[in-house]
């Protein structure tokens, strides 16, 4: 199938190198250890099997079914059921009947089916659920302690704070470059002399206000009303979403034209890479990803990254840690 070409339109660059930018990098704050150090026990808690009775935050491996006039009600058992009493996956009357029940027990509660049941015949009905606790497991968080630095590879607490302490102020850095070589995406982009088709820019705002006013509408609000709400009027809103439609394609048309100025290319690999990053993230097929993201789409986003670390390194840059209060 021969790929829909797109008609940009022509693009004179304005400045794109050299201009001044300020990168607001967050604070690493020693609240911001305190917690992740204390995250890390919990990440390395364990179950550990107990004869104690069973309480919210245990572990459960448990086989139940149903029954009703003393038959078994079709598809209603299931065996070696792994739950955290607590967590909401069990329903609330299975789960009130085990605490206080230990491993190897088997015992039965009573459970009234809602009026309205999915399966007609048991609608409103009063069930017996029969369960037998196969295990009960309590969940153990290790102490903040040297010990347990040393045991998940560090030299001491003290070396384990300060390889956090680096984690997180390389996760900062890189959230200020992303931020900051937007901006300097967006200011190119406003440097440009192109010509944007005005029917395009209103369209896009007719369609947002369109979208807008259907999602009032399902909350019993009219356009008018959150204009009233929001200090503002529909004519202004209606503006801001053409001039934010406007930025929206000088950025994307900015950023084509850099990348064919500085010969900024992205090759097929990195495209196969970064659906197969995106499939990782997503816990989903990469074939799904590739049915909702086209080569080109994704082409274009890593081209626009590509180009936003050319502006910052060709940029007036002067870095500066915002204040703890806005961590």
């Amino acid at each position: 199938m021969e790929k829909k070409k797109y008609n940009f339109p022509e693009v004179k660059l304005g400045q794109y190198k050299g201009l001044a930018i300020t990168r607001h990098v967050r604070p690493v704050t020693e609240k911001t250890l305190d917690i992740e150090m204390v995250h890390q026990t919990r990440m390395h808690a364990a179950y550990r099997p107990t004869q104690e009775p069973a309480k919210r935050g245990c572990r459960a491996l448990l086989d139940f079914a149903g029954y009703m006039d003393g038959k078994e009600i079709p598809d209603s058992r299931m065996e070696k059921v792994m739950v955290v009493l607590g967590d909401g996956k069990l329903m609330p009357a299975a789960e009130q009947a085990i605490y206080g029940h230990r491993a190897g027990e088997t015992f039965r509660f009573d459970f009234t089916y809602p009026a309205e049941f999915r399966v007609p015949e048991l609608s409103g009905k009063t069930a017996q659920f029969e369960i037998n606790l196969r295990s009960v497991a309590e969940k153990h968080t290790p102490e903040l302690t040297e010990e347990f630095a040393k045991s998940i590879g560090y030299g001491s607490l003290a070396a384990m704070r300060e390889s956090i302490r680096a984690q997180k102020q390389k996760i900062h850095e890189e959230g200020a470059d992303r931020a900051a070589g937007q901006r300097l995406l967006e200011m190119a982009g406003a440097n440009i002399e192109v010509h944007i088709a005005p029917e395009t820019l209103d369209r896009t705002a007719d369609n947002e206000m369109k979208l807008l006013g259907e999602r009032l509408s399902r909350s019993g609000l009219t356009v008018e009303q959150h204009c009233k709400n929001s200090h503002t009027t529909p004519e202004a809103l209606r503006q801001r979403y053409r001039d934010e439609a406007e930025s929206r394609a000088r950025v994307m048309l900015a950023a084509r034209a850099i990348a064919e100025a500085e010969q900024i290319v992205v090759h097929p690999e990195e495209v196969n890479a970064e659906y197969r990053r995106l499939a990782a993230l997503q816990e989903t097929p990469e074939a799904e990803i590739r049915k909702v993201l086209t080569e080109d789409a994704v082409a274009a986003a890593l081209a626009a990254k590509k180009v936003q670390r050319f502006l910052l390194d060709h940029a007036e840059v002067t870095s500066v840690t915002d204040s703890a209060e806005k961590e």
